[in-house]
This record gives structure tokens, sequence and C-alpha cells, in this order.
């Protein structure tokens, strides 16, 4: 099978698109190849190419000769992540040059994509301080919490309007009160991090029936 020019990166976005949203895999599972090959009409070749990728932003992990599964949640680990974004985003924030342009809130709809719009302002303030590897680790750090704001959306009701408070902090350009405010977002975090394992491991579905 001959690929086109850009398959690769059409494979690449819509895999790591359902892995992340839509496929139902817990953490630990294996990820099949064949049913991948079928779900965005390519080859292996492509496929497999783009499972090495993830696994390389350790959204996957590799098995030499098995295959890939989806990463397994440890509750030490996923503390440790949430603790690195809340680092990266707080320096970004305080390294923004002194010339930089006023910070403003994504073009998103908060109650209709709050996954995107909190993505987004994440990213927003990454570019702010004007370094690109701030850029590529809060990018990183996204995708491989993306799954994680998916079980935040269940467990935190008041979702919406926190993503209210951390917009209006951007807008009132009082440095000091936003940064007060991604330390409480994150700090908020860390306490569910128990919930969040048991929710990603699909635990949550079972106590709630």
């Amino acid at each position: 099978m001959i690929e086109k020019a850009g398959t690769g990166e059409r494979v690449y976005l819509a895999i790591k698109a359902f892995l992340l949203t839509d496929s139902g895999h817990r953490p630990g599972d294996r990820i099949e190849v064949a049913d991948l090959c079928r779900r965005v009409g390519a080859s292996a070749t492509p496929v497999r190419a783009a499972l090495h990728r993830m696994a390389g932003e350790r959204l996957l992990v590799s098995h030499q000769g098995e295959g890939f599964s989806a990463p397994r949640v440890t509750e030490p680990g996923l503390s440790d992540l949430y603790q690195w974004n809340a680092a990266l985003l707080v320096n970004a924030q305080r390294s923004a040059p002194s010339n930089a342009p006023p910070l403003r809130t994504p073009d998103l709809d908060p109650a209709a994509a709050p996954i995107a719009f909190l993505e987004a302002l994440f990213s927003a303030l990454a570019a702010h301080c004007d370094n690109l590897e701030v850029e590529w680790a809060v990018a990183g750090a996204n995708d491989r919490l993306h799954r994680c704001r998916r079980a935040e959306l269940v467990l935190v009701p008041e979702f919406v309007e926190e993503l209210g408070e951390l917009a209006r902090l951007v807008m009132s350009g009082d440095p000091v009160a936003l940064r007060q405010g991604l330390l409480a977002y994150h700090r908020k975090r860390l306490r569910l991090v128990p919930a969040l394992a048991r929710h990603l491991h699909g635990l949550g579905d079972r106590e709630s029936r």
C-alpha cells in the first residue's frame, strides 16, 4: 500500500485524538495496531510510526517486540505531573518579557469546550514567556494530562467556574493574583489525585453504581 505525502501526520493526529478522548482504553490496556489501521484507514507502517512517536511523547508505552499499551497511572506519578505543570506555568508567567503584549484569553467558550479552553489558556501562558522550550513542555503536559482533565470534568462540578476565574485573573493583568490562581487550581488537583487515579482505572464508575 502506497501512502500519500502527509499521511503520517494525518494518521498521528487521528490516532492521538482517538486515544486521548474516545478510545475507552484504561491505564495498562493493550493498543491493537490492526484496530487502529481500520479506524484511520491506513497501513500498519504509518500507524506504528504514530504509536512510536506517541511513546516518545510518553503518551503510550512501547514494549519491545510486544506492541504498545496505555500508560499506567499511579498516584505519585500523577502528583508529579500536576506539580510539573504548575511549575512550568508559574515560571512561564514570571519570566514573560516586560515588553510582552497583554496576555489574552482564548477565543473559545469555556462552557462549550472547557478542556480545549483550559489547554489553550495554558498554551497562551507558555507562549507569552517567549521561550520555545517552555511552549513545547506545556504542550506535552497538556497532552499527558488530557485524559485526567476529562476525569476532572466528572469529579469537579465547578470546573467551568474555575475556568472563568482563571480567565478573569488573566484579564486583570495582576501577575501575583494570576500566580496565586494557578497554584490554587493545581493544589486542588493534587488533593483530587486519589479520586482521579481511581476514575481513570474505571474504579470510579464501579463505585458510583
